[in-house]
């Protein structure tokens, strides 16, 4: 009989600690025991203690045959899945390792254009052609949405020969697509599947947040499990159902893409996070949807705020939301998302999951009390009183006002992998017109390209890149994060 309460990793890991062996193996803290180290002052000597490597008895992450194969197996059957895959590099490893997986060099690939930039990795990786479709959008908030089953019929009947479609499921502020339409219409073409659920570990523990990707009908999911659950950061989870994925390749692109040097600190929170939801995940995600709930009904009550919530269902790509995220449109005061983070930040100590420029995103879990909800609230209602005392701080909205946050599709002129393998050349922003990318540019958080090696630029492209070099956005994937240049390939 399966027990699902059981941790074997932590199991493991605590028997290695009561043994007191002595390591003449890595790594060379040695548990702890070297002094004059600020790190083990401030986390504690028991974690040192517990990191180990795969020493006997600990199995193999990437040959598992003892504790690691049995809590995956655990987690197989608390989230639904034929099979499921540790990562300890991040939601990031397990996207590419699906990609890589589905897709040969010169393979088309359906993605959305709000894809993580992790994903074009992966393209880059495997090879594979992209093909971009956009996904519905909102201009209230200047925000994507999800993806209508339309939307996905049409482009494959466009490119009958794709192999493989991925969908974003839920979209970073919570928006989830109907997922078994769109499963049923990509697996006429007998492809899979494949699911970016990095922000929807939670699903399936509650009747009030929508379906798990598996239960949808998708034949591959990533849960980035430290996201909206309570493993550590960059540990994470890649779930398989059916036999449309090639299991045998997947295993050995993760072997490539994976460290050979496990982390036990992070297997471990893998292995006590999926056993907390097995125990308390209902009453956890209750938890999160009451303050959320509390928090959603307090900010309509103050004037200048737009909450994103239930009035979307329906639209074209809206068919489910996630209330545990929660989506502040700040246009009304005249403020920029980046300008109201930083206030919050700096006045109250409280830091947001992310900002855009017209947006603030608040990811709600268990974790947070009822006392970081009135903070919140005080903190936001200042906010206002601040702004209406100090008009001048709005003097930048002009530049913003109008911004399409979404630029439009660019011409893909060679496929990703070979404007990263081409031969750039340095110009200014400015200079970049016409000229195709042999970088990924993105606006970080929340990480979806605004160009991709291959593109070229646009006008619409150089102007929004422009303007968020003005508003002090950090970038990420480009080569000058200042972006007084750019990569592009020499024709």
């Amino acid at each position: 009989m399966i027990t699902l309460q059981k941790t074997p990793i932590i199991a493991a890991l605590k028997k290695y600690a009561d043994d007191r062996t002595i390591r003449f193996h890595m790594p060379g803290h040695k548990g702890g025991q070297i002094p004059h180290n600020e790190a083990i002052s401030f986390l504690g000597s028991q974690a040192f203690f517990a990191d180990v490597t795969n020493v006997p008895g600990m199995d193999d992450l990437h040959q598992p045959h003892g504790v690691i194969g049995e809590a995956q197996n655990l987690a197989a059957l608390t989230f639904g899945a034929d099979q499921t895959y540790f990562l300890i590099n991040g939601s990031s490893c397990g996207l590419q390792a699906l990609v890589m997986s589905a897709c040969n060099p010169g393979d088309k690939i359906l993605v959305p254009r709000n894809i993580h930039r992790s994903i074009l990795s992966g393209i880059i990786l495997s090879g594979a052609v992209p093909v971009f479709f956009l996904p519905e959008y909102d201009s209230d908030y200047g925000i994507p949405l999800g993806t209508s089953p339309e939307a996905i019929e049409n482009c494959l009947q466009t490119h009958p020969d794709a192999r493989a479609v991925l969908i974003v499921y839920p979209t970073y502020q919570g928006i989830a697509s109907d997922l078994e339409t769109i499963a049923k219409i990509v697996h006429q073409y007998d492809i899979p599947l494949l699911v970016d659920e990095a922000h929807g570990p939670h699903f399936g523990f509650h009747e009030d947040l929508p379906k798990t990707a598996l239960e949808a009908g998708a034949d591959a999911s990533v849960h980035g499990t430290h996201k909206m659950l309570s493993s550590f950061t960059q540990a994470s989870m890649l779930h398989i159902k059916g036999n449309r994925i090639n299991r045998q390749r997947l295993e050995a692109t993760l072997k490539i893409l994976q460290s050979t040097s496990t982390s036990y600190l992070l297997l471990a929170s893998l292995d006590g996070a999926r056993a907390q939801m097995d125990n308390h995940g209902r009453e956890f995600v209750q938890q999160a949807l009451e303050t959320s709930l509390f928090l959603r009904n307090e900010l309509k009550k103050i004037n200048g705020y737009q909450i994103l919530g239930e009035e979307l269902l329906g639209r074209a790509g809206v068919f489910n939301i996630d209330q545990t995220k929660i989506n502040i449109g700040i246009t009304n005061l005249q403020i920029s998302g980046l300008w109201a983070e930083q206030w919050l930040r700096q006045n109250h100590h409280i830091q947001v999951e992310m900002a855009d420029i017209f947006n603030l995103l608040l990811l709600v879990t268990a974790g947070n009390s009822q006392s970081d909800a009135n903070s919140l609230l005080q903190g936001l209602k200042e906010m206002c009183n601040y702004i209406e005392l100090h008009p001048e701080v709005t003097e930048s909205y002009s530049t913003i006002k109008g911004i399409n946050p979404f630029p439009y599709i660019p011409e893909l002129a060679m496929s990703p992998r070979e404007a990263f393998l081409g031969s750039p050349s340095s110009l200014s922003l400015g200079q970049a017109l016409g000229h195709i990318s042999a970088e990924v540019i993105t606006c970080y958080p929340p990480g979806i390209p605004v160009i991709c090696p291959g593109e070229r630029f646009t006008p619409e492209i150089i102007q929004y890149l422009s303007v968020m070099k003005e508003l002090g956005i950090h970038f990420q994937g480009c080569y000058d994060t200042s972006l007084e240049t750019v990569l592009i390939i020499k024709e």
